[in-house]
């Protein structure tokens, strides 16, 4: 599980890495770096506020309901990060307008 969740954040550095370079914003580096940020946020309170939570009352389900409920921690992060990321090209395109 571990190695997936290193894996999107690593493709998610990248991601918004691309998008500050297409968007010829001079700070690629702190587009990604806050872009993982957004996504460890989220995985980190789905562990702690989800998942861990749920591991005692879900014990005697199945192994794949459980990693189900540990991916969705991914997922949930993900999305954040992409609606982070449109947010950012949309605040940087109206201040260019500007």
């Amino acid at each position: 599980m571990g190695i997936i969740g290193g894996l999107v954040a690593v493709a998610i550095a990248i991601w918004f890495y691309r998008t500050a370079i297409e968007l010829n914003d001079p700070k690629p580096f702190v587009w990604a770096v806050n872009g993982v940020i957004a996504y460890y946020i989220v995985v980190f309170l789905w562990q702690f506020l989800v998942f861990k939570p749920a591991i005692p009352a879900l014990h005697h389900q199945s192994p794949g309901f459980l990693t189900l409920i540990h991916l969705a921690g991914t997922v949930i992060g993900a999305l954040v990060a992409w609606f982070v990321r449109s947010r950012w090209i949309a605040s940087s395109r109206r201040s260019k307008e500007s």
